[in-house]
């Protein structure tokens, strides 16, 4: 079952979304192209402060994402073992960026640095910027969830929130409301 987010205290979303158990959840945006992953980049660079890390031997940090080296690492057969990877700063939240797979944005988010409902609140207006700018469906999931074919949203276990456009949706299995 899904509810509006907005419906839930913030005590409740503190306790879902952000336990202090040590786990990480992750940010997916699913289906990229290389023009989104542009297009985001683009838009990340110019509002947020960013930390590159290009990976592949290279020393030193950029503070802008560099989508044309990251595509050529994306094409090369000779990766050696460092991803390129970013950290953005949203508001007191760095979500932190491996350039993985052309196919998926994906953030992880350490729980720990959601320490209000402010920051809570930034990580929001980033993800639904990027979910209406990308015209697509974003997923923040728990550490460890699978892609499953079993599932209505294809993830086992479900999605913690679902971001389309403005509409942010916690789904409401959450088994820390009833602890």
């Amino acid at each position: 079952m899904q509810v509006n987010l907005a419906e839930l205290s913030w005590e409740d979303v503190k306790k879902c979304i952000y336990p202090a158990d040590g786990s990480l959840p992750d940010t997916y945006v699913l289906e990229t192209t290389r023009d989104e992953w542009r297009r985001w980049a683009d838009f990340v660079n110019s509002n947020y402060p960013v930390k590159y890390f290009p990976g592949d031997g290279h020393e030193g940090v950029e503070v802008e994402i560099n989508m044309p080296a990251v595509f050529k690492y994306w094409d090369s057969n000779d990766k050696d073992d460092s991803v390129p990877h970013a950290s953005i700063q949203v508001g007191g939240v760095r979500v932190n960026c491996f350039f993985l797979s052309e196919d998926i944005i994906d953030g992880d988010i350490d729980p720990r640095d959601v320490r209000s409902s402010i920051d809570h609140d930034h990580l929001m207006r980033y993800l639904t910027s990027i979910s209406l700018l990308l015209g697509k469906r974003i997923v923040l999931l728990s550490e460890g969830t699978q892609f499953s074919t079993g599932t209505p949203t294809g993830f086992d276990p479900e999605p913690l929130l679902t971001i389309d456009g403005e509409l942010v949706s916690a789904h409401i299995w959450w088994p820390r409301l009833k602890a």
